[in-house]
């Protein structure tokens, strides 16, 4: 009678575990999501797409990055179901990630069957990013922005 209340008080404490874990990273996804204010957007990174129908900030990008597709528990942003051309993106299709050697913004194909492509061209597995480089997963294109203002040309 005591293990079986023990072996109840394990599985209770495992559950509530994973609510709380469940709970965080739908709060984290959230607050990825398209910013409140014109203010919020200065100097974070994001991939949006030219309809406006995607757009994640990518907060605190670290070598440990963020993954993307069409799955719904298994990325850190998922793609909209409704978006056209979604059934060629994978569930977990690529990660975007800072090296932490050198700095630059990564994105990684995560063996993905149609792959990524990078200004209209097949990229490698890795690939540095720069502003305003159309990011292109399956059939869905992307643009990425760095977050930081354009100066403008030199004199």
């Amino acid at each position: 009678m005591i293990a079986s209340h023990i072996a109840f008080g394990w599985i209770a404490l495992a559950v509530a575990c994973a609510l709380c874990l469940l709970l965080l990273r739908m709060r984290r996804r959230r607050a990825l999501r398209r910013p409140s204010g014109p203010s919020a957007t200065i100097n974070v990174p994001c991939l949006k797409s030219a309809d406006g129908r995607v757009y994640f900030r990518l907060v605190a990008l670290d070598s440990k990055g963020y993954t993307i597709g069409r799955g719904r528990h298994d990325v850190d942003f998922s793609l909209p179901a409704t978006l056209p051309g979604i059934h060629t993106v994978s569930d977990q299709h690529a990660r975007i990630y800072r090296d932490a050697l050198c700095g630059a913004v990564v994105i990684e194909d995560l063996g993905s069957r149609s792959g990524v492509y990078i200004n209209g061209r097949r990229a490698p597995r890795k690939t540095l990013l720069r502003d305003g480089w159309t990011v292109r997963l399956g059939s869905v294109q992307l643009t990425y922005r760095d977050g930081q203002e354009d100066t403008g040309p030199l004199n």
